[in-house]
């Protein structure tokens, strides 16, 4: 599962297909997580639409994350200038998953094989 994984119930259901909707983020009071300063973004992202019609142009398959989870993780690591979803792997995925709700981001290979999974509906 992964060092930090707290849900270790859902991720057991997803990893076996037997999660019907993805995880919903909750959202907790903490202290010093690092690049917390892009949360400040997030209103500005869902003005701007971000979230708004994603549901009319893409599908995901069933699993642990939703779409909207990805789609906020792959604007805040533009936000802050990760150069590419690779050099995800050398920092913190709990840290990362702090900010959008969840124990942990999702693994590089994860991120890929649901951006190859996209379907445009």
């Amino acid at each position: 599962m992964g060092m930090g994984t707290r849900n270790v119930d859902a991720r057991l259901a997803a990893s076996i297909g037997q999660l019907e909707e993805p995880v919903v983020p909750d959202f907790q009071a903490l202290q010093d997580v690092p690049k917390g300063g892009v949360l400040f973004a997030l209103p500005a992202l869902l003005v701007t639409g971000l979230l708004k019609y994603s549901e009319n142009f893409f599908k995901l398959s069933k699993g642990y994350y939703g779409l909207d989870s990805l789609l906020i993780i792959l604007a805040f690591i533009a936000l802050v200038r990760v150069k590419s979803i690779e050099s995800l792997r050398y920092s913190a995925p709990g840290e990362w998953g702090k900010l959008i709700g969840l124990d942990r981001i999702p693994e590089v290979r994860t991120l890929r094989s649901k951006n190859q999974t996209t379907h445009t509906r």
